[in-house]
């Protein structure tokens, strides 16, 4: 089966999410939110799955679309993650260089390329990630412009003054609805987490198993703006993020306030749930405050 070159990078991410337990046997595989893990558009992704079901690797229901087979053993990790997970170095030392005002919020590529000694090849990736998480544009004519979203203290507050509005009364929506079978999904996921994944996963996998707790946690609302809300600010503060990743110990309790949130909801506890949810965002928001951001 002949593929592109961009099918064949996301049919290998795919399969070390897999093999590094962040997907489990059994689990359905959705194309928009792969396409959004990605930042590519869906068709690439649904080629991807596609060549990944003519490996054996995955399987099509009839309209349900793509699962993980029960069978499927994974493989030894990969030694090279940064190079399968697109986590180029320099992107962070980027992020860093921008929250500690160590550039100029203008410059252009030439001055990109030598700061960072980068590939034309590499900076394109790294402003393209830089676009899709809101704080890199281009300027009309020539150069880039970095953005402020997420900067400070204060964007931090907002943003989780936003989330400690939303999250919670999400839960108490009289459409909130949680499937057994993706409580079953999120709960895996957060025992591999606890087990091993915390300390063996990469810097953005981590990242995004946090971002997707939450996000499955407001699907269940059915309100798609709800949902649509948390995604948008989630790509925003990504920038912000990147500079704790270094700390993976505050995992342990995080990952664990998720597995009491998550047997809340399992037990139809919604108003106790809601209320959890806004001190655990409190809490977090109170620990990244303690981290070296910049006033």
């Amino acid at each position: 089966m002949k593929i592109s070159a961009l099918t064949e990078r996301l049919s290998q991410k795919i399969i070390t999410m897999i093999d590094s337990g962040v997907l489990v046997p059994g689990a359905h595989l959705s194309v928009p939110k792969l396409a959004e893990t990605f930042d590519v558009s869906r068709s690439p992704v649904r080629e991807a799955l596609v060549y990944l079901e003519h490996k054996g690797i995955l399987e099509q229901q009839h309209n349900r679309g793509f699962f993980i087979k029960q069978d499927y053993a994974p493989q030894l990790p990969s030694t090279n993650k940064s190079e399968v997970d697109n986590d180029i170095p320099e992107y962070y030392q980027l992020a860093e260089d921008w929250l500690q005002d160590k550039i100029e919020s203008e410059v252009n590529e030439l001055y990109l390329l030598k700061r960072y000694n980068l590939s034309k090849t590499q900076l394109t990736t790294i402003l393209a990630r830089g676009i899709s998480e809101g704080w890199v544009e281009r300027k009309q004519g020539y150069g880039w412009r970095f953005l402020p979203v997420a900067k400070t203290k204060a964007a931090l507050e907002h943003i989780f003054s936003f989330r400690m509005v939303i999250e919670p009364m999400a839960i108490l929506e009289s459409t909130f609805k949680a499937p057994q079978s993706k409580i079953d999904e999120i709960k895996r996921e957060l025992e591999m987490l606890l087990e091993s994944g915390i300390q063996r996963l990469s810097p953005t996998q981590l990242q995004l198993a946090g971002y997707r707790f939450h996000e499955t946690v407001i699907s269940f609302s059915n309100n798609p703006f709800f949902e649509i809300s948390l995604r948008n600010v989630n790509r925003m503060r990504r920038l912000m993020d990147y500079r704790i990743m270094d700390d993976r110990s505050r995992y342990y309790a995080e990952v664990k306030d998720h597995m009491h949130l998550l047997s809340l909801i399992e037990a139809g506890q919604l108003i106790e749930a809601s209320y959890m949810m806004k001190q655990h965002l409190a809490v977090a928001l109170d620990n990244k405050k303690q981290r070296s951001i910049g006033v």
